[in-house]
């Protein structure tokens, strides 16, 4: 991956939030470094509390970093924040409730116009024939213009919501779990909305999602995270075929088959205790107060980041000097 190549580009990012004990923040982020390729279709995963979500806020300029930097097309967030109106051309968030994320007093036409007048889009004409154009890629009728968040699906709400964050021809969609709260069948949509949408657009998009199932369908590559650190990263189908740190392997283990006799047969890994709190993280690799494959060095060594046979990149112990 050259220079040139690279859309976004995260080094050693920390993001710890305050509490009352002054020497235990909550450490959200915790040294993440994240490169993402132009034009790729990237995934970031792992359970809930990982550090997912702000790492997205993060990229985006939502939450504020404790250290570390964050650079899009090589330029240094705070560069891009000092006019955040050429920030919203290059780069928009998709948030993970639709209906949250619309204001509930605004048509659909009220909500697709909105940038567009912020942006000085001129001519009311021409504004019409964008928005048009913004139906016509999400897959909406020219009727539902007037009508209001409350009266549309969920999967209508979530088509608006991506209508509006490619208002301004961004180059990057940061999605935050863009299907979490839609159905089965409408994700399916979605799904095929958001594939012909960055074949189409040459989007580069970063999904968070705790659907694996979904990440193997639609991205390129993936990076798997665990209390707050990158534990492994890759190619898609490098990591589903040969996932080389145990915390991929049980992540992998949790998704069900759709074929009974696989599923009967599938090889299931339970992990013994809670996770840890982020405000008080193991020492040495984190995952190690729970890992099936611990060994001594894992409790007080932090692994670093090492390319593995697969071709893919893990922060495991196991994987050093193979």
């Amino acid at each position: 991956m050259t220079v040139e190549n690279i859309a976004i580009e995260v080094r050693d990012l920390k993001v710890h939030f305050p509490t009352r004990k002054k020497d235990h923040p909550v450490r959200a982020l915790d040294g993440v470094n994240l490169l993402v390729e132009r034009g790729s279709f990237h995934a970031i995963v792992g359970e809930s509390g990982c550090g997912k979500t702000t790492l997205a806020r993060s990229i985006v300029g939502l939450q504020s970093a404790t250290s570390g930097s964050v650079s899009i097309d090589g330029r240094a967030l705070p560069d891009w924040m000092k006019d955040r109106k050429i920030l919203a051309k290059k780069m928009q968030f998709v948030f993970q409730n639709p209906l949250g994320a619309l204001s509930r007093r605004q048509s659909v036409l009220q909500s697709l116009e909105e940038p567009l007048l912020i942006h000085r889009v001129k001519g009311k004409a021409e504004r019409r024939n964008r928005i048009l154009q913004l139906l016509d890629y999400v897959g909406l009728p020219e009727s539902s213009l007037e009508r209001l968040p409350r009266s549309l699906s969920g999967g209508q709400r979530q088509r608006v919501a991506i209508a509006r964050a490619l208002a301004l021809e961004p180059q990057i969609l940061i999605c935050d779990e863009p299907l979490s709260a839609l159905d089965v069948s409408i994700q399916a949509q979605i799904v095929k909305l958001f594939i012909d949408l960055q074949r189409e657009l040459g989007l580069t998009i970063v999904m968070i999602s705790h659907d694996l199932a979904v990440v193997r369908e639609m991205c390129t590559r993936v990076t798997v995270m665990y209390l707050g650190k990158v534990v492994e990263a890759g190619e898609t189908d490098a990591i589903f075929s040969h996932p080389s740190h145990p915390y991929t392997r049980v992540l992998l283990a949790s998704v069900p088959s759709p074929d009974p006799r696989i599923e009967a047969k599938r090889q299931r890994i339970i992990l013994q205790g809670d996770p840890p709190s982020p405000m008080d993280p193991p020492s040495g690799c984190h995952f190690h107060t729970r890992c099936p494959d611990v060994m001594d060095i894992c409790r007080f060594k932090p692994p670093e980041l090492e390319q593995t046979k697969s071709n893919s990149w893990a922060a495991c112990h196991l994987e050093e000097g193979q």
